[in-house]
């Protein structure tokens, strides 16, 4: 079975596939060796960990260098956070695609913060590209309605589920809901399978399960409590002229 074969069974499944988000080598293999079934690239911590600001600020070949070196140390699967596809030329989205899936990578996500008619022909375009060239990516579509705060997102979320559906995605994101209510909504109005953030004020996994979520993602948050930790050590050893908070 292929890593993209395993990716997919795992969104299909009884219980939610859980994901670590990583950003470096060692973060990857210390979340492989935790027990995660798969892990996910964040842009906010690669690109933060490089220096560069989020949001496609980071060179795509020194993120492809990252995801290279994460899936030549990991056999689990790995999906990218490729966030609008680093191009809006369909040249270079081709290309952009085909050094990732032959990097290894099981999927990606891709976010329609330029508008649902700018992402569908993304969508499309990649999904016909994969299509010509017999080849298999997760494509988690990634729906930014509550993030942006657009009017009525609960309303728009619903339309590009099933616009997005309908053109190929095998997932869908919704980053920015936390309401049990809401999330129960939209996983009963999609046959894809829902990914949410995983944050601290959200419900447990049990009850994300009830609710009908297949995936749940840390988003950039691991990468943050683990540099609050290093910061924390830092400042104590600052502060009492000592190397014990070491032990």
């Amino acid at each position: 079975m292929t890593n993209y074969e395993k990716f997919h069974q795992l969104h299909h499944q009884s219980t939610p596939l859980i994901l670590a988000n990583v950003w470096n080598v060692k973060s990857a293999q210390i979340a492989e060796k935790s027990g995660f079934a798969a892990i996910a690239t964040s842009s906010g911590a690669i690109a933060e960990s490089l220096g560069y600001r989020d949001g496609e600020q980071i060179p795509f070949a020194e993120l492809l260098y990252i995801i290279q070196r994460i899936n030549a140390t990991t056999s689990i699967p790995l999906s990218v956070d490729l966030e609008r596809g680093y191009s809006d030329d369909p040249a270079i989205l081709n290309d952009n695609i085909q050094k990732l899936i032959d990097s290894g990578v099981a999927g990606i996500n891709l976010e329609d913060a330029q508008g649902e008619e700018i992402y569908l022909k993304k969508l499309n375009h990649i999904k016909n590209y994969l299509v010509k060239t017999n080849q298999q990516l997760f494509i988690n579509a990634r729906t930014d309605a509550f993030l942006q705060k657009l009017p009525a997102p609960l309303k728009t979320t619903l339309i590009r589920a099933e616009l997005y559906r309908e053109a190929g995605a095998d997932g869908l994101f919704v980053p920015g809901v936390q309401e049990a209510e809401t999330i129960k909504e939209i996983t009963s109005y999609t046959t894809l399978p829902v990914n949410v953030v995983g944050v601290p004020k959200i419900a447990s996994i049990a009850e994300l399960t009830d609710y009908g979520v297949k995936r749940i993602s840390m988003a950039v948050l691991l990468y943050k409590a683990t540099y609050r930790h290093m910061e924390k050590l830092a400042q104590e050893i600052m502060d009492k002229q000592s190397f014990e908070a070491l032990s």
